[in-house]
């Protein structure tokens, strides 16, 4: 279980989580939405010990996670991407997703072996030679992908995967979180396409101004009316 407990962020004056809580479990994915600056990459960083809390904590199973460093969260079994991908551009993507496997290998044998199981399974295993500065843009979010899987998480944070695909392609990508969701792995997913909200979202939450303004099923919070006017601009007559 991932339960965020009065989760609150403060810069200054500027409260970017305000006092959220929610939890989820490994056989659920779970979509967060809401507009931009809404507060959902610092949740992020929060969730992933990349950014303490101002109040609250994070709870992953038994441990409180909030207190520790971004690479012990790791190793506890919470994996994050980002918005914007950042690959050792001049190494390989085998290379690339062997840095994530070294996180638990204890040899170069094991590392690559597991590496090449996760470039299989996102479908990257043709290009697994090729220097990540060559590929395209989603094959870039496959990576990214795969260096957090390599990981061997129990649960993946992913922050708009999705970003700058087209709808055929963010399709292949959501087939994709669907088979890694189906051996186990817990999946939190930030995301602006309704289209892959209402298909992947086994539950959704609404954010706006570090707030929680809505949650339940991704038809619920879609039809919610604070929800079409933070997130659709849609104004009710």
């Amino acid at each position: 279980m991932l339960r965020a407990e009065n989760v609150s962020v403060r810069f200054g004056g500027l409260r970017a989580v305000d006092d959220l809580s929610f939890q989820t479990q490994t056989d659920q994915i779970l979509c967060i939405i809401g507009p931009n600056g809404a507060g959902k990459t610092t949740l992020f960083s929060v969730l992933s010990g990349f950014l303490k809390p101002t109040e609250g904590r994070v709870r992953f199973n038994d441990l409180d996670v909030s207190a520790m460093r971004a690479d012990r969260v790791a190793l506890a079994g919470i994996a994050r991407t980002f918005q914007i991908v950042k690959p050792f551009r001049d190494m390989t993507v085998l290379d690339n997703v062997m840095v994530g496997a070294y996180a638990h290998a204890t040899s170069y044998k094991e590392a690559r072996a597991h590496a090449l199981s996760i470039i299989d399974e996102v479908d990257l295993h043709r290009k697994r030679d090729f220097l990540a500065s060559y590929l395209t843009l989603p094959d870039l979010k496959r990576l990214e992908v795969a260096r957090a899987l390599a990981t061997r998480p129990t649960y993946l944070l992913l922050d708009e995967v999705m970003a700058g695909l087209n709808l055929r392609e963010q399709h292949e990508v959501a087939d994709m979180i669907e088979k890694v969701h189906q051996r186990g792995v817990g999946v939190l997913l930030v995301e602006h396409s309704l289209a892959i909200v209402q298909r992947l979202g086994q539950h959704v939450l609404c954010m706006d101004s570090g707030r929680l303004i809505a949650e339940g099923t991704a038809a619920d919070v879609i039809q919610c009316e604070a929800v079409q006017v933070a997130y659709m601009g849609i104004v009710n007559a």
